[in-house]
């Protein structure tokens, strides 16, 4: 038997070609190998997806761990998880610019509450478009937040030699896209309740990603109480200090290249005569 990729001869109870690891193939297309072949190729959406999950709540340290010193088989790698977290972001924002265009609705009846006037009209099309921007590059965003945690995370366990900086990479692929899964899943879920959407994200995000990572880095790096407040309190002051400097690049770039600095000088003259 020959192998249809590199040609090399093979025997006939090989499953993979072992000059080029291509598969064999040897039954005929149907829409059961179809369906197999493209969860296996992008998203390897079999039981390893169900075993990975799972144990990233009950034994993330055997996940982690695991993967870096080799074990490749028995979880899904951090890339692939990566990109159902990504995938799942993404299916939410369709949904909800197709179907549900009120999904986020009540923010902006939030935002309209606390400020009134120009002001308030300001503020709302400001996060208006922050909205559209983070729903067309969603992606990116994902994308950019694993280097940035990474590499505060290698900071934060400077100190501990055990995982270098790829490695928190692969940590951090994993947490991230964990507890984004979860996010996404009951975003997707509940999209026809703008307040549960609201909530979901503010809270929800907020007390998820730190709980969990809590708990995450507490498994991973066997950490006590006192350990695990201190890492924690430093992983949020660093995460502050870079939050600050990007506020102020995007405040130098939103003041040389856009006129939002030009409109918002408008809205505070407005706003001051709408008040008088």
């Amino acid at each position: 038997m020959e192998c249809k990729n590199c040609l090399d001869q093979l025997r006939t109870d090989y499953s993979y070609c072992p000059g080029c690891g291509a598969k064999v193939i040897r039954k005929r297309i149907t829409m059961k190998n179809l369906w197999f072949d493209f969860t296996e190729r992008f998203f390897n959406l079999d039981n390893t997806f169900i075993r990975t999950f799972v144990s990233l709540f009950t034994q993330p340290k055997d996940v982690v761990l695991g993967y870096i010193n080799g074990t490749r088989k028995k979880y899904m790698n951090p890339i692939s998880y990566f990109m159902i977290a990504v995938t799942l972001g993404g299916l939410f924002f369709f949904l909800q610019n197709k179907f549900f265009p009120n999904a986020m609705s009540y923010q902006f009846e939030l935002l309209e509450e606390q400020q009134k006037g120009p002001s308030g009209i300001f503020v709302t099309d400001s996060v208006l478009k922050w909205q559209k921007i983070l729903a067309e590059y969603q992606s990116i965003f994902y994308m950019l937040m694993i280097p940035i945690i990474s590499l505060i995370s290698r900071l934060v366990f400077i100190n501990r030699k055990e995982l270098n900086l790829s490695e928190h990479l692969v940590l951090n692929l994993y947490g991230y896209s964990q507890i984004s899964i979860v996010i996404n899943v009951l975003y997707i879920l509940l999209i026809w309740n703008s307040k549960a959407i609201y909530y979901i994200g503010f809270y929800g995000g907020i007390l998820g990603y730190i709980g969990y990572y809590s708990y995450y880095l507490k498994q991973i790096f066997s950490l006590n109480f006192k350990q695990l407040l201190l890492k924690i309190l430093f992983f949020l002051a660093i995460g502050l200090v870079l939050y600050i400097a990007i506020v102020i690049l995007v405040a130098i770039y939103l003041f040389a290249f856009t006129d939002t600095f030009k409109n918002l000088s408008q809205t505070a003259s407005l706003a001051m005569n709408w008040a008088s």
